[in-house]
């Protein structure tokens, strides 16, 4: 007998949230059942007009005992809030499957954490990657596959994982001077209103941000590529604002060891890929525009004219594949349902 789960999201009027709300309109075993905000009161449908069969549920409070009422909790809240609710929901339903889309859970290191975010450091949840590599211990699915906690990924930190780790796991690469430059569309800086952000200032112009190795992703992405198999990871990440409104194409640039030839190249990106449903290779360099509304992640890698290094591009929709869709695949290990339910495998063109 097919079971329904009940679902509530809270910070559904943000970006993240709005998105797990859409890609679960399409799961045939999840129901939504409550919407939380902060501040935002009134109809959901005022706040997320385009989701149509949600559009008269009340926004409720913020409050443990709204959501703990639910077989799963997800939280789209800012970063550093979702520790504190956790608790009290575990208080009340300890059962409850929690995801939280925020960044609280994702590091296991916790100076690595106080060092990029300035807070003291909570627990590290399963991490919401299936495809992560491991070069050790169980996979990162049979680890999603019994766990009630989950932490979904960066979507900047899974475009630069997803082109890089084949490489590592490959023995091709150390992990040792990998240098990444994201072009990014604005719904990845989220939905509060900001300056910088403004249409005037965002159209026909690209920005970079956190450079300089600031960005709060980098510890995420080096913890990935440890797994993967790297001993240790330097990495130079310099994101861009791009004028689009969703999509990140990560162009990644890995040394190689001597001796590493095109085909080897080619071998280890087609093998490491090979039945993954959504981080799939692509022939050719992919573009942001065939990823967008799926939660597909296309990639492509060729060794670089001298041999010394790869050029590998990943593209990928940052609010499915790189937030609301890395959530549900991993909701979906976790209730024991088939991994792709629910999920779009399919871009929309043009």
């Amino acid at each position: 007998m097919r079971m329904t789960y009940t679902v509530a999201i809270a910070g559904a009027t943000g970006y993240a949230g709005g998105e797990v709300a859409r890609v679960l309109l399409g799961h045939s075993q999840a129901k939504i059942e409550t919407v939380c905000a902060h501040s935002s009161r009134g109809l959901l449908g005022e706040h997320q007009p385009h989701l149509r069969p949600l559009r008269d549920l009340e926004l409720q409070p913020l409050d443990a005992r709204v959501l703990a009422d639910h077989d799963v909790v997800v939280l789209g809240l800012p970063h550093g809030a979702s520790a504190e609710i956790t608790r009290d929901i575990e208080k009340i339903n300890p059962d409850a499957l929690i995801i939280d889309l925020g960044a609280d859970h994702r590091l296991e290191s916790s100076s690595a954490w106080e060092e990029f975010y300035g807070s003291p450091a909570a627990e590290p949840w399963t991490y919401g990657m299936p495809e992560l590599m491991r070069a050790s211990g169980p996979s990162q699915r049979e680890r999603l596959g019994s766990t009630r906690r989950i932490a979904a990924p960066g979507c900047n930190a899974s475009a630069v994982t997803f082109a890089a780790q084949p490489a590592i796991a490959a023995e091709l690469a150390t992990g040792d001077d990998i240098v990444a430059i994201l072009s990014v569309g604005y719904s990845g800086a989220g939905k509060t209103p900001k300056a910088h952000l403004l249409a005037s200032e965002a159209v026909e112009s690209a920005a970079p941000y956190a450079v300089g190795g600031t960005h709060r992703h980098i510890p995420e992405i080096a913890q990935n590529l440890m797994a993967a198999g790297a001993p240790e990871v330097s990495l130079s990440f310099t994101p861009v604002l791009v004028p689009m409104s969703r999509g990140i194409l990560a162009t990644v640039s890995i040394p190689v060891h001597d001796g590493v030839s095109a085909a080897d190249v080619e071998e280890a990106y087609r093998d490491a890929l090979s039945g993954e449903p959504f981080v799939v290779w692509s022939d050719t360099w992919p573009t942001t525009g065939l990823s967008v509304g799926s939660n597909l992640a296309l990639v492509h890698a060729e060794l670089d004219r001298d041999e010394r290094r790869i050029t590998a591009i990943c593209a990928l929709d940052n609010l499915v594949k790189g937030t609301a869709g890395a959530a549900v695949q991993s909701m979906n290990l976790a209730l024991g349902l088939p991994e792709v339910e629910g999920l779009p495998q399919v871009g929309v063109a043009p």
